[in-house]
């Protein structure tokens, strides 16, 4: 009795898996026969046309499954490249934050609304740099970059930039209040926030390709 229920269970693990096993195979059969019959720069179904030049460094850099193991300073500079994703969003939220409350406060006419942008921008100035140190470890030394990846590499660079003048101009002008200190830094956030928007936009192309925002 036993034996038979084993044979029995046997039997019908077989003839429920079989079916699933073949299917699937089915599929990557189809799949394979239609990448092969597909012309050159045809878009995939449910999928985007990739371009020149983004495949190789859509993931900043990330290695392939297939590859062999690396030394150890390799793998070190591809996990903190991997980081800058991630490690990005805080100085943009901090920046564009920061740029808010200002604007905010000079259309209410409310002072008050300003009081924490002094901290915010601190600590977006200094996030950012270290966004910045990551987004090169991604990205690497430049010189093979396409249009697309050579303007987010030097527009990230000059918002680290922007970031620490307008930390600058902010501290200048709560210690020393004065109409011309006040432009300076309104100017240099303005100029900051505007340039996080652009990069951001960058950084969803190089990850999301071209054409993500199309409605």
């Amino acid at each position: 009795m036993r034996r038979f229920l084993s044979g029995l269970a046997l039997v019908l693990a077989l003839a429920f898996t079989g079916p699933a096993f073949a299917h699937e195979d089915h599929e990557k059969e189809a799949a394979a026969r239609a990448a092969a019959t597909a012309p050159a720069g045809a878009v995939p179904e449910g999928g985007m046309m990739a371009m020149p030049g983004m495949g190789q460094d859509m993931d900043h850099g990330a290695m392939a499954a297939s590859e062999g193991p690396r030394p150890m300073p390799q793998r070190l500079y591809r996990w903190l490249g991997a980081m800058h994703p991630a490690a990005v969003h805080f100085p943009i939220a901090l920046f564009l934050v920061a740029a808010l409350l200002e604007i905010a406060a000079l259309a209410l006419r409310r002072p008050v609304l300003t009081q924490g942008t002094r901290v915010i921008i601190a600590l977006a100035a200094i996030s950012s740099i270290f966004a910045v140190a990551l987004g090169w470890f991604a990205m690497g030394l430049p010189g093979k970059d396409d249009a697309i990846h050579a303007s987010h590499r030097w527009l990230g660079t000059s918002i680290a930039v922007l970031g620490l003048l307008s930390w600058w101009a902010k501290e200048h002008w709560v210690r020393r209040p004065g109409r011309g200190r006040e432009l300076i830094y309104i100017g240099l956030l303005t100029a900051t926030a505007g340039a996080v928007i652009v990069n951001g936009l960058l950084g969803g192309m190089l990850t999301h390709g071209v054409r993500h925002l199309m409605f």
